[in-house]
């Protein structure tokens, strides 16, 4: 994509899944990524405050603000798209989750989805004439990602890659407003969910340890 290159792109989660292919995409198509993980030093589950400071150092053409941490997600979208309101060059881009539409009973992941969906727009109401920072949110399905780890069947769920490339899309400039885009899997009978849901739990609390229940 053309429209990468030269790019400043900011990634938060970069080493695995989504955030991986998005970073590796961006990369190949010429922009100047910078990735944001505990593997170089930025870890979420403290608030995010070194993230933002970085990214706004940085000075950031698009943010693909894609890894979840309580409130962490959501607070990096809110600062950054107040201290942009006055750029129409600036994009953020949201990874949120489409059970915020169906609950799967993750009320703390799904409270924060719903309101990053949410503010987002919202947000559409205000652009470009009060706020002209451009942002999206993609309430994205199961996808095949290290959160599914130990779950069968794995092709029932969105291939990484393709959902990165559904984020990556919503950088070309439009004649209008994708506030909220809704991405599926295929859906699986409610016995199978309560299994994905149990499993997809238990990996995300081993991956946070006591964060979620601190917050």
């Amino acid at each position: 994509m053309e429209m990468l290159r030269g790019q400043r792109i900011a990634v938060t989660g970069h080493t695995s899944g989504i955030g991986k292919e998005i970073y590796e995409y961006c990369q190949f198509h010429g922009a100047d990524v910078k990735g944001y993980s505990r593997s170089n030093g930025f870890d979420l589950r403290v608030g995010g405050d070194d993230i933002i400071n970085d990214i706004l150092k940085f000075d950031a053409d698009i943010v693909f603000n894609h890894a979840w941490v309580p409130r962490a997600q959501n607070k990096i979208l809110k600062i950054l798209h107040t201290q942009w309101k006055k750029y129409n060059n600036k994009v953020i881009i949201n990874t949120g989750s489409a059970t915020c539409y169906y609950s799967i009973g993750a009320d703390i992941y799904e409270k924060d989805k719903a309101e990053l969906r949410d503010y987002c727009i919202k947000s559409a109401t205000e652009y470009p004439h009060i706020n002209k920072c451009r942002i999206h949110n993609v309430s994205m399905g199961w996808t095949n990602s290290k959160i599914l780890e130990g779950v069968p069947d794995g092709d029932y769920y969105i291939d990484p890659y393709e959902a990165a490339l559904i984020l990556i899309n919503l950088v070309q400039p439009q004649n209008y407003v994708m506030s909220e885009v809704v991405v599926n899997s295929r859906f699986r009978p409610l016995k199978d969910m309560v299994q994905l849901r149990d499993q997809a739990t238990a990996n995300v609390l081993k991956d946070l340890g006591d964060k979620i229940e601190g917050n």
